[in-house]
């Protein structure tokens, strides 16, 4: 880690910290219920103990690190009736998004979704590791550009913080699911996504986020995590 780097971007070494602690737990390098010792994150991402301190304590509040009393920080753990809470918390807070963004929306909500659109059809869905991170950074960009006219940054935050816990899940069970190429077409889910959006059909809008949220759960759960989470399962 070159820490003059954060220093010339004007970041600080605990949001440094907290930006590679948060990637590596959404990524499923930091796993489920593991323990986070200050002093070996210290050592792995170049930080002091108090930035690692605070980077964890920032991110007990975004629910992907949990503290326990005279044992210190830990991975939040995952459990399958966490995951079915959150996709039905996920699908009530996305509808209402966009009915509120089919409601608000102007000309530059419908430019940005069909650019978001265009560059995720034009993104293979990845099948190795070394093509995911360019395929996930579309895809977020695409479901965050359906949103984004709903006129409400409380709502976009919402939609932002569920989307994260919801991509843990995903990149938990991703090995099982790569095995599994033909589960479903995205690209055309998210296309009658675009088209609902672009057409302002909040009704089949609503049907399509809920079918489409539903599905990668139940694709998920199917997968189960037992190559990436040892004695813990969901499934």
């Amino acid at each position: 880690m070159d820490l003059d780097s954060s220093s010339a971007t004007g970041k600080s070494l605990t949001t440094t910290a907290f930006e590679l602690i948060r990637a590596d737990i959404l990524l499923g390098r930091l796993l489920p219920s593991e323990r986070l010792r200050v002093q070996a994150l210290s050592e792995r991402y170049g930080v002091g103990a108090t930035g690692i301190r605070e980077a964890l304590s920032r991110l007990v509040t975004e629910g992907l690190v949990d503290v326990e009393d005279q044992r210190g920080f830990c991975v939040s753990p995952v459990s399958r009736e966490a995951l079915l809470d959150l996709t039905e918390t996920r699908i009530g807070v996305e509808r209402l998004a966009l009915s509120r963004a089919v409601l608000h929306g102007d000309v530059e909500w419908e430019t940005n979704m069909l650019s978001a659109y265009h560059r995720l059809s034009r993104t293979p869905v990845p099948t190795d590791p070394v093509n995911h991170q360019a395929w996930a950074t579309v895809h977020r960009q695409f479901h965050e550009a359906l949103i984004r006219g709903c006129a409400s940054p409380w709502l976009q935050r919402l939609c932002r913080l569920l989307y994260d816990q919801a991509e843990r899940y995903r990149n938990l069970a991703e090995l099982e699911m790569r095995s599994e190429p033909n589960l479903r077409d995205t690209f055309a889910e998210h296309k009658a996504l675009l088209d609902a959006a672009m057409e302002r059909d909040n009704e089949k809008l609503s049907i399509l986020i809920g079918e489409h949220l539903t599905i990668t759960t139940e694709i998920i759960l199917k997968a189960g995590f037992d190559r990436t989470m040892g004695d813990v399962r969901v499934a």
